[in-house]
């Protein structure tokens, strides 16, 4: 078993990797972007690459993203809309900084109950998969 934490990236994602050091982090989970905004701000290549440089040398994984807690597989179609945006961007960024996945909240029905939204849910998670990367 390896234990980790979710570590700040401030300062560029290649920085949690520090600061899992400094905790004794084995294995870590970071935001690629604010977790509470829409807009998404993909990382650079040369922060990616530096990114997977310092997790090869630490030795410091897997390494999970957690996604925005904006997403919510069965809201409105507007929200899904936006929640499948989200969830694409967020699985190119695992790719690209090396990750082995995303960890996101599914968000809520909204009162309508679990099986009325699990159709929708399934739907809104196969279309953000089917349009990401394979790696991840």
């Amino acid at each position: 078993m390896r234990l980790g934490a979710h570590v700040s990236t401030a300062g560029g994602p290649a920085k949690a990797f520090d600061k899992a050091v400094d905790i004794g982090a084995e294995t870590i989970q970071i935001f690629a972007s604010s977790p509470r905004a829409w807009k998404f701000k993909m990382p650079t290549e040369e922060q990616s690459l530096e990114f997977r440089e310092r997790g090869e040398s630490t030795g410091i994984g897997p390494v999970f993203l957690h996604g925005s807690y904006l997403v919510n597989v069965g809201g409105s179609p507007e929200i899904v809309e936006k929640s499948i945006d989200c969830l694409i961007n967020n699985l190119v960024a695992a790719s690209k900084l090396g990750a082995e996945g995303v960890i996101f909240h599914g968000g809520s029905h909204k009162g309508r109950g679990f099986d009325a939204v699990l159709d929708q849910a399934a739907t809104t998670l196969n279309e953000a998969l089917s349009r990401s990367p394979d790696d991840v």
